[in-house]
């Protein structure tokens, strides 16, 4: 897929991403109302440096249906065998998901008229670790930002080690990043 980022320096991998609490919970929040379904949302905001920084959350649904993401894949992935592949097996919205085409267009035009970033999107793993599948890893946008939330039941109180965040660079290869939270005070 194609660049959506307006950022002129993406040769460089940022490092960080930093979240305020109140954007940490809204996130969470519109991840988790979709439970027992992958949530999803667009990430958008800015950079500076080695640091990204989340500014607004796009609360967005998931729109994925039977066969039609796993029919749109290059027919070398489709014929691998496990989650990437994924024809002979069943899935659901629990755990695939797909954003709405009209929210990602309508978020490109804000970020637009506003002069922010697309920076990427975050979903929700209601029956998995916080770490990307093979299907996140495949179906990545090249140069921006994956989030994951790890949300076991719509009452968790999640903690560091149920959220991850990468960067997946121009290679396509998905490289962590340190999600920098202000201190509880």
């Amino acid at each position: 897929m194609s660049n959506f980022n307006n950022n002129e320096n993406l040769e460089e991998a940022p490092v960080v991403l930093q979240v305020d609490r109140q954007r940490l919970a809204a996130l969470e929040q519109s991840l988790t109302v979709a439970w027992p379904e992958e949530g999803c949302a667009l990430l958008l905001g800015g950079r500076h440096a080695g640091a990204l920084q989340l500014q607004r959350v796009w609360p967005c649904r998931n729109v994925w249906r039977p066969n039609w993401w796993e029919t749109c894949q290059p027919r070398d992935c489709r014929d691998e065998p496990g989650e990437a592949g994924g024809l002979h097996q069943a899935h659901n919205r629990s755990d695939r998901f797909v954003v709405d085409p009209l929210e990602l267009i309508a978020a490109q035009k804000y970020c637009r008229k506003k002069g922010i970033l697309f920076l990427g999107v975050a979903h929700s793993h209601p029956r998995g670790a916080p770490q990307p599948s093979a299907m996140d890893q495949h179906h990545a946008w090249r140069q921006s930002l994956v989030w994951i939330s790890a949300i076991a039941n719509p009452n968790s109180q999640l903690t560091e080690g149920d959220r991850g965040a990468w960067w997946v660079g121009g290679s396509g290869r998905l490289q962590p990043l340190r999600i920098d939270l202000p201190p509880i005070v």
